[in-house]
């Protein structure tokens, strides 16, 4: 019984991954499909997995790479410190992507 239930789980799981996942198109750099073909092929996985794998984990580095810009305003004091406003792209980011994730939804 607990296999059918671990492997009902696994097809849950698979099947919410999925149900996030939409399709582009995509223009990349020759090399660059080289390497994706040489890691799909090595681990035995899809091109479509790999790509979207090293997309995903990129996004992530990005995202945390992001530097903060001290802007002039303050928008609270936490433990006496004052907090300034990021003047950098993140807060620009944080819009562009909420507002994008709301039309998505809709």
């Amino acid at each position: 019984m607990d296999a059918f239930k671990t492997m009902l789980s696994n097809w849950e799981n698979k099947a919410h991954e999925t149900s996030k996942l939409v399709e582009i198109t995509l223009t990349i750099r020759k090399q660059d499909l080289v390497k994706i073909k040489a890691f799909a092929e090595a681990y035995g996985l899809d091109q479509s997995i790999i790509t979207e794998g090293l997309i995903h984990t990129a996004i992530k580095e990005a995202e945390t790479a992001m530097p903060y810009v001290k802007g002039a305003e303050v928008i609270r004091v936490e433990e006496g410190e004052e907090i300034f406003a990021d003047a950098g792209k993140t807060p620009a980011y944080v819009e562009a992507e909420q507002a994008i994730s709301k039309t998505l939804r809709e």
